[in-house]
C-alpha cells in the first residue's frame, strides 16, 4: 500500500486519508463494478475516507441514494467498514418537490437512518448537513446533532453548502 497523509478528525477513532473520495455517481451513472474498481484503486493508494450524501443521484431516474447503496455493497464484499471512514450529508430539500430546507430533527434523523440503512452501517463518521434553514433556530439544529453523537450514530458533524 502506498502511504498518504492522513488526518484526524475530532471524534472518529481512525484516521482520515487527507484525500476523501467523493462518490456522487457511484451506483448511477458509474456503475457498481468501475465503482467498486476506483475505490479499489483509491484504497491500494493509501485512501481510506469516502465522502457521499442522502441525496446524490436524485437527479437521474431511479438514481436517489444510489451512491450510498453502492459504497455499502463495496464495504461489504470487502469487509473493509472497520478500515474505512464514511463520510455522509443529510439535510438537502426533496430533488422533485418545491425546494424547502428540511433540517428539522425529524427530517435530519430521517436521512441519518436511510443512509446508513443503504451503506449498511450503524454509524456516520462525519455527518455533514447539506444546506441551511434560517427557518430552522441553530440551537435546534445541533441539539439534534449533539443527541445524534451522545447516541452514537454519528461520531463528527460538518456543514456543506451553506
Amino acid at each position: 500500500m502506498i502511504h498518504m497523509r492522513t488526518i484526524i478528525l475530532p471524534g472518529v477513532p481512525l484516521p482520515a486519508s487527507a484525500i476523501c473520495l467523493g462518490t456522487a455517481l457511484h451506483g448511477s451513472t458509474i456503475a457498481d463494478d468501475d465503482a467498486f474498481a476506483l475505490l479499489d484503486i483509491f484504497v491500494e493508494r493509501g485512501g481510506n475516507f469516502l465522502d457521499t450524501a442522502h441525496i446524490y443521484a436524485a437527479w437521474l431516474p431511479n438514481g436517489h441514494g444510489q451512491s450510498e447503496r453502492a459504497i455499502g455493497a463495496w464495504l461489504r464484499s470487502r469487509g473493509s467498514r472497520a478500515s474505512t471512514v464514511i463520510a455522509t450529508k443529510g439535510g438537502h430539500p426533496s430533488w422533485t418537490a418545491v425546494p424547502q430546507a428540511r433540517l428539522r430533527p425529524e427530517d435530519i434523523a430521517s436521512d441519518l437512518t436511510e443512509s446508513c440503512e443503504r451503506l449498511g452501517t450503524d454509524v456516520i463518521d462525519l455527518y455533514w448537513l447539506h444546506r441551511d434553514d434560517p427557518a430552522v433556530p441553530v440551537d435546534e439544529i445541533l441539539d439534534a446533532l449533539q443527541r445524534l453523537i451522545a447516541s452514537g450514530r454519528i461520531r463528527a458533524i460538518g456543514a456543506s453548502n451553506w
